[in-house]
């Protein structure tokens, strides 16, 4: 048993052949230092080249320390290879900052590379090196092939980081356009989390169902609620996450409701949070639920209209409009995620 050992790597990102690796490790020491390495311009450059947003060292050790968390005996630190050059020239500035992070002599290091034997025994001569293969026979598989393919290879990406490749894919439209069916359907035939929208039940549980008395501060709690719920079914999306509703929609009825506009409420508001917005016509048949007003055809067109502007005007770029009978809405609906997604 070592009493210290270090298992160090880009974890770019990371996944089950590490957390594999990472825990048979943790059985030969008595304390276990997962080192995350960050060079931003590598990481940047390897994202780049897989066509996916940055994935920095703070995020990865967050992914991290979320899978290792109880395991007293694991720690998760970062180091940060700003200024360090790039292997393999840099392994006597690495070496160092290494032994400024970890508190104790280190005993053994866990590589994947073979390669990496001659440098470690040079930097760190009184200290062992042992390899490990992530085991491959049990999750064939790399972080290069998730970067360039994640949804094939998603049952090996870590619980903590799907959320990070997950397609967010926004249902809207006025009302009685058929999104909150249509959502449901979408997650139920992806297999996957769905937000709903809370705005629907707020009025009951904090009004005493009195949609007379909304005033602008009750449409940025639902704002709040709203995120609350779309994070919820994000931790727990496979491949993709299906939202009902948006600060936008939510903006929108603050002012059908009480002709003013919440601040809080545009706080919320990202455009960039969206793979794909999916923006359901009016040209279905209106039904009255109990909670909608807005009958008339030429008011609903009207109010479509509206939302699409409202959209546009907060920077929202990836909208596509959906119309036809309920059957081609779902349709349609899939066509787009099964692209996005494949």
């Amino acid at each position: 048993m070592y009493k210290t050992g270090v298992f160090a790597g880009k974890f770019l990102p990371p996944h089950r052949g590490h957390i594999n690796s990472i825990i048979d490790s943790a059985t030969q020491c008595e304390t276990l230092y997962v080192v995350v390495s960050s060079n931003p311009d590598l990481d940047n450059k390897l994202c780049e080249e897989s066509k996916i947003s940055v994935i920095n060292g703070k995020l990865r050790t967050k992914w991290l320390s979320q899978e290792l968390q109880g395991f007293e005996h694991i720690k998760v630190i970062l180091l940060d290879e700003t200024n360090i050059p790039s292997y393999p020239n840099g392994w006597e500035l690495w070496s160092t900052k290494l032994r400024s992070l970890i508190p104790n002599h280190i005993d053994v290091l866990f590589g994947g590379e073979k390669k990496y034997k001659e440098v470690n025994d040079k930097w760190f001569p009184d200290s062992e090196y042992l390899l490990y293969d992530y085991g491959r026979k049990r999750y064939p598989v790399s972080a290069t092939l998730i970067r360039n393919e994640p949804y094939k290879y998603w049952d090996y990406i870590l619980g903590s980081a799907r959320p990070f490749f997950a397609k967010k894919v926004l249902i809207t439209g006025t009302e009685s356009c058929g999104k909150t069916t249509i959502t449901k359907y979408l997650a139920k035939i992806f297999h996957t989390s769905w937000s709903e929208e809370f705005g629907r039940y707020y009025s009951a549980e904090y009004l005493g169902g009195n949609e007379s008395v909304f005033i602008p501060e009750d449409f940025g709690r639902i704002a709040y609620l709203q995120y609350e719920n779309d994070m919820k079914a994000l931790r727990t999306a496979n491949r993709v996450v299906f939202y009902d509703t948006d600060a936008v929609v939510t903006q929108y009825y603050s002012e059908l409701y009480t002709n003013q506009s919440c601040e809080l409420v545009e706080r919320f508001v990202d455009p960039n949070r969206y793979d794909v917005v999916l923006l359901y016509n009016t040209d279905v048949i209106w039904v009255d639920d109990g909670l909608r007003f807005t009958k008339e055809q030429d008011k609903r067109d009207s109010l479509h209209k509206k939302l699409l502007n409202m959209y546009k005007d907060r920077g929202f770029e990836n909208i596509i409009e959906i119309s036809g009978n309920y059957s081609e809405r779902l349709r349609n609906s899939i066509s787009i995620v099964d692209d996005l997604i494949n």
